[in-house]
């Protein structure tokens, strides 16, 4: 029997060390981050960015946003005058689209694509949008922000990882 000996690294760092990995990965000129806010979905935009960077690989942000979702909250609407110039004067929420900009360009990420979609099925619109624009790889979290939707039809990422047409990465 043979053992086999694994260690942590980075990605990155293994691409680097085995030069047969290096020349398949330069292949990897588009990457599709399905983003929604969520934790792993920060996680799994940090890991596409680390993938790509070395590689200049444009890093495509995608969100999809199901148009009657319950599980957010409307907002509220103002009792007086007076609390609707707070509220119109109050600076709107980033959109997560506006937080996956921020983060990669604080990762120094200079080709990067986003894309706003609303559907009521986000992995359908994943899917067709990877074969569309010709993604080579898609990162997205393991579990997003919408439970309700998630308990409907399942989880995104489990059906991207089962339907996808390239190489599929959940990050925990």
């Amino acid at each position: 029997m043979r053992s086999v000996t694994t260690t942590a690294c980075n990605i990155s760092d293994l691409i680097y060390r085995r030069g047969s990995f290096k020349e398949g990965f330069t292949m990897m000129k588009k990457i599709l981050v399905p983003f929604d806010g969520s934790e792993t979905a920060l996680r799994a935009l940090e890991f596409a960015a680390g993938i790509g960077k070395p590689f200049g690989s444009e890093i495509m942000v995608v969100n999809v946003i199901v148009p009657y979702d319950y599980t957010k909250v409307p907002p509220r609407k103002p009792k007086n005058a007076i609390e609707e110039a707070e509220m119109a004067a109050k600076e709107p929420d980033p959109t997560p689209l506006d937080i996956a900009k921020g983060i990669l360009d604080k990762l120094g990420c200079t080709t990067a694509s986003y894309r706003l979609i609303v559907d009521i099925d986000p992995a359908e619109r994943i899917l067709e949008y990877a074969k569309t624009a010709e993604a080579d790889m898609i990162v997205l979290g393991n579990r997003g922000m919408g439970m309700l939707a998630e308990l409907l039809m399942g989880s995104v990422s489990m059906k991207i990882s089962q339907y996808a047409e390239c190489p599929v990465v959940i990050v925990k």
